[in-house]
């Protein structure tokens, strides 16, 4: 992998429980992002936009898993990384941002709040400097 390779998904297969059996979502997806670099996805709505944003962070919604391929995020292995190396890294190094704001942030709380969340528990700011970067922007 070339030091300027962020993100190197290869073969990558999603599956999806419905009536007790696993059935396929995403099949044999590449993609491959350089730093710097910004990648849209665009399709229909249920083509696996979002599930293939997702799993780029290693992480895929309840009833499904990743069942094939390569995940490489700056040179670590993201599919079947344990909770904690994905923990450690979501929020910090990489984050999913959804195209709606509905999907994006809760409306039972605060903006500020949760914009100040992550930055916060990553030790990325302190509280201070969360809500008033909060605040310009």
């Amino acid at each position: 992998m070339t030091a300027d390779l962020l993100l190197d998904m290869k073969n990558i297969a999603i599956e999806g429980r419905s009536e007790r059996q696993w059935k396929p979502i995403i099949k044999g997806v590449d993609l491959t992002l350089k730093r710097g670099e910004i990648l849209g996805l665009i399709g229909e709505s249920g083509a696996g936009k979002s599930t293939l944003g997702l799993a780029a962070m290693g992480y895929t919604k309840g009833g499904c898993r990743i069942s094939g391929g390569s995940i490489l995020f700056d040179g670590q292995e993201l599919a079947g990384a344990s909770h904690e190396t994905l923990r450690q890294l979501r929020g910090k190094r990489i984050a999913y941002v959804a195209q709606s704001a509905a999907a994006a942030f809760n409306p039972a709380f605060k903006l500020i709040s949760q914009y100040c969340e992550a930055p916060i528990q990553h030790g990325v700011m302190s509280q201070a400097e969360a809500q008033s970067d909060a605040v310009d922007l």
